[in-house]
């Protein structure tokens, strides 16, 4: 027994359901996050600026700051604002430091250069909000996928005569060893035996289904072009860039913040360090793998004949 903030007494199997809960829905939380922070892909950045950091700074604090530090070179790291703001809503001067060293320094706003997630400085929490309610929402379903699978075990209860329980016992031990004959006595009462089927009809295969709609929605929102076909004919360009609009808006939220903050890396400190950065899509989120019971279509920019048919290419989910 465990005892809650409440003071209530949880029980172990409540305290077990609620750990499987937890982990499933941190297991897709940081799915979605990998795929957050491996979005973009930096060319010709110096190496003083760790771009994993700077992702993972950007996904938790949704603002971080470059700038040039004399002994190492350009940098990016987490930052606060402070003081007032100019008519854009930009700080005037931020504090930028390091939670691992203690290292701060504050900077003017000309002195560094501002790099958002989303384009708006508090984006985080909703930003973090929503994939952690397609995280929940992922988890969910496929919980309810493992209980309706495990309900397919369908046990039977079975009421009998108490004082008849061995004899029903040795039947149905008979009957489970494909016994040929099951033999009786005369008073042998069939009709005393009442059988309940506690089984669940099987939806586990709709759920996966449900469960895949989700998916893709959720990378979707990261950018992931990803679109889902289940009709058996031909599609049409039209109908999968229409489809794929959603995840290209989605994608530029994020990729237009971080490409104008490297245009003016590359002009404040291009020519000094002798780099010309620039920022894509990770196109390998793109590639496309054999996977069963469905197809993710992607490749509207084909220069052939403008229709995919079905079965050519698919997505892993």
């Amino acid at each position: 027994m465990a005892r809650t903030k409440n003071g209530f007494i949880m029980s172990k199997k409540k305290i077990e359901t609620k750990l499987k809960n937890d982990q499933t829905f941190s297991m897709y939380f940081h799915d979605l996050r990998q795929i957050a922070e491996t979005s973009f892909l930096y060319e010709d950045l110096p190496d003083t600026i760790n771009i994993s950091y700077m992702e993972r700074v950007l996904f938790d604090c949704g603002m971080a700051c470059i700038f040039e530090e004399p002994v190492v070179g350009l940098v990016c790291l987490p930052c606060v604002p402070l003081g007032r703001y100019n008519i854009y809503g930009f700080p005037t001067r931020v504090r930028a430091y390091s939670g691992f060293t203690g290292f701060s320094r504050e900077l003017m706003l000309s002195e560094c250069v501002l790099i958002f997630n989303t384009g708006i400085e508090k984006s985080s929490f909703l930003f973090k909000g929503t994939l952690g309610a397609y995280a929940e929402r992922l988890a969910t379903i496929k919980r309810t996928e493992d209980i309706n699978v495990y309900a397919q075990r369908t046990p039977i209860t079975m009421v009998v005569p108490k004082d008849q329980v061995e004899t029903y016992v040795n039947t149905l031990d008979r009957y489970e060893n494909f016994g040929k004959i099951i033999f009786g006595y005369k008073g042998y009462d069939l009709e005393a035996i009442k059988a309940l089927n506690t089984g669940a009809p099987f939806v586990a295969g709709n759920l996966h289904d449900l469960f895949t709609k989700e998916w893709n929605e959720a990378i979707g929102y990261l950018g992931v072009s990803n679109v889902s076909v289940y009709k058996k004919e031909r599609v049409s360009t039209d109908e999968v860039a229409r489809s794929m609009g959603g995840a290209i808006a989605h994608r530029n939220v994020r990729q237009f913040p971080r490409e104008r903050a490297i245009e003016e890396v590359n002009k404040k400190w291009g020519e000094k360090y002798g780099f010309e950065a620039k920022v894509t899509f990770n196109e390998n989120l793109l590639d496309l793998e054999p996977a069963d019971g469905m197809q993710n279509i992607i490749g509207y920019n084909r220069e052939e004949q403008g229709e995919i048919e079905e079965g050519e290419t698919r997505r892993r989910i």
